[in-house]
């Protein structure tokens, strides 16, 4: 070899060895920056301790672009755990840096064009955003600050109004109950329309409740040709009167059932026959997951109600991954052409830095599989209407075997003409298979 050639061999691998020490580095950062969403957490989850899963959130120290994530985990677990101010504290904090990471910075872009996508600030799905909003509300209804609920749900319809491909019937119908909770029931019946036509877009049933939301205030309101459309629609022949309502007590209760699959990745790894290069390309993809709940029961000493399915919130993140699919694509076709011309460039000088390169090119390329791992996996809903006064309320949920299928509220004081929100977490769930 001519000293011309070694001096330049040398030259390269002070470039490159470094580069490829860095690239290794970063892979390895990436796989534990969100160590805690492992199956110790999940554990904690699956079995009602939300109190050990939080430990392990707050104990972690995130990277700034896994800030987000780190919020919408913290101020799910706090609610779980009835910490409702805290955790509307902690959903405000994650809007903050929600909205600071709209516009992405191309230092960002570059990075998850030429490492991998989890390199990005992770910036919540739309779906997600939107669920921040409600989840807030559904915490101000139950602090009764009703004033709070209506200032989120306007904020939820604006972004609805900028992310019109955003099909969410769940956040349309909570609007509908926090204009109710605030007697507003002009807006209520407006917004119960839209989730009629939310659920309608998704090709989904109509859900009872909502049905019968809808032929009660249209009758009440007096719009008699859309009362006689829905009446033919639905087929329903009794519905609650509001004039009688106005003299009860109302309780609705969430259930917020199972757990949100988690992401996985799918790695394709091929090798160059040409020149012998090793090639990866990784998306992510949910796992499948059931839950184990299949009825739950709402009571007091004088009546009950069974719940119905409101929303199925995995299928909305496999959805919006489905629409992302297209651009993790490209990306990672991208790299793989962008790692090839580096490592094509360093085989000149010498094998041994070409074969490092792509070697660490390679294990680089990871598929981002972060998202909100403590969102439930389904909304189940009921609906009692009491006599005002006092009363003990208890959940009965049936199918699992773990402790807390069964809450109870007592001494829940409601007075004429006003209503009370209740929820309850089990994430109870388990994974019927693990492959796209």
């Amino acid at each position: 070899m001519s000293p011309r050639c070694l001096n330049t061999g040398k030259s390269t691998a002070r470039v490159v060895l470094p580069f490829a020490f860095a690239l290794l580095t970063v892979a390895q950062s990436a796989c534990v920056s969100l160590s805690y969403q492992h199956d110790d957490f999940d554990h904690y989850l699956l079995t009602q301790q939300p109190a050990q899963a939080l430990a392990m959130v707050e104990s972690s120290k995130p990277k700034s672009r896994n800030k987000s994530v780190h919020l919408l985990d913290k101020a799910m677990l706090l609610r779980m755990q009835d910490n409702l101010e805290a955790s509307n504290t902690a959903f405000e904090q994650a809007k903050t840096v929600i909205q600071k990471l709209d516009a992405i910075s191309l230092r960002e872009q570059v990075a998850a064009i030429s490492i991998n996508d989890g390199m990005r600030s992770y910036l919540p799905r739309q779906f997600e955003q939107v669920l921040v909003h409600c989840f807030k509300a559904i915490n101000y209804l139950e602090l009764e600050q009703f004033d709070n609920a209506r200032v989120e749900i306007l904020q939820l319809d604006e972004l609805l109004k900028q992310e019109t491909e955003v099909q969410l019937p769940f956040a349309r119908y909570l609007s509908g109950l926090v204009f109710e909770f605030n007697h507003e029931l002009d807006n209520a019946l407006i917004a119960y329309r839209k989730a009629y036509q939310a659920f309608y877009s998704n090709h989904s049933a109509i859900p009872l409740i909502l049905q019968q939301d809808l032929l009660r205030l249209t009758d009440y309101l007096g719009l008699d040709e859309e009362l006689q459309n829905f009446t033919e629609e639905f087929g329903l022949e009794v519905w609650a009167n509001q004039q009688e309502i106005n003299q009860q007590a109302r309780v609705i209760a969430f259930v917020f059932n199972g757990l949100m699959p988690r992401k996985h990745s799918l790695d394709i790894n091929i090798q160059s026959p040409s020149d012998g290069q090793l090639h990866r390309i990784s998306t992510p993809f949910y796992e499948h997951r059931a839950v184990r709940i299949y009825k739950a029961e709402l009571s007091t000493d004088s009546t009950k109600s069974s719940a119905e399915l409101l929303a199925e919130l995995d299928i909305h993140a496999r959805a919006a991954l489905a629409d992302e699919m297209p651009a993790i694509i490209a990306r990672s076709l991208a790299r793989v052409s962008i790692k090839n011309e580096i490592v094509d460039e360093t085989r000149n000088n010498t094998e041994l830095l070409s074969f490092a390169l792509n070697i660490a090119t390679f294990l680089t390329e990871q598929a981002d599989i972060r998202a909100w791992n403590t969102l439930p996996q389904q909304i189940l809903v009921m609906r009692l209407d009491l006599q005002p006064g006092s009363h003990n309320i208890n959940l009965k949920l049936s199918g699992s075997s773990l402790p807390g299928t069964t809450q109870s509220w007592e001494n829940v004081n409601i007075n004429r003409g006003e209503a009370k929100l209740l929820s309850y977490h089990l994430p109870d769930s388990y994974v019927t298979h693990r492959r796209p």
